[in-house]
């Protein structure tokens, strides 16, 4: 888990409802009963579809999770060992195919992609955060706690 996760599920956690054992709860309408259901996410695809969801983007896999943190790392001259130890793959060559599957066109999109989500990423991170105003000589500004 990359530091970066680790921060964003520690702030979720933090911010959860503590009346619920998740930090991602799973809401919906049994269409049995028409009764609202509050409950874990039993399958992880409909975690992403919620997420993606919410956050207005077109859905995807963890396939593509995968491929993109394996890219980043082979672009920022990460060891292929290293990459294939953390994707789990059993030969150096899987490894290699999995990498080489993204042409340049594909590269380009990552890097925009990444330039793109650091400018809205902090934001968005921060979001549900408690904040309380503090004063300095000069102007308002908050205080995250």
């Amino acid at each position: 888990m990359t530091q970066r996760l680790y921060d964003i599920l520690s702030r979720r956690y933090g911010v959860r409802d503590i009346t619920k054992p998740w930090v991602f709860c799973n809401i919906y309408t049994d269409w049995k009963t028409g009764e609202v259901v509050v409950g874990s996410f039993s399958y992880r695809n409909t975690i992403l579809k919620t997420l993606c969801k919410k956050a207005g983007v077109q859905r995807f896999s963890y396939h593509a999770l995968r491929h993109s943190g394996a890219s980043i790392m082979d672009n920022e001259g990460v060891p292929l060992g290293a990459i294939q130890k953390i994707l789990g793959h059993e030969t150096r060559t899987t490894t290699e195919i999995y990498l080489h599957s993204l042409g340049s066109a594909e590269k380009e999109a990552i890097a925009v992609y990444e330039q793109a989500t650091e400018k809205v990423t902090h934001g968005f991170t921060h979001r549900h955060e408690k904040r309380e105003p503090t004063s300095d000589s000069h102007n308002q500004k908050e205080k995250v706690i």
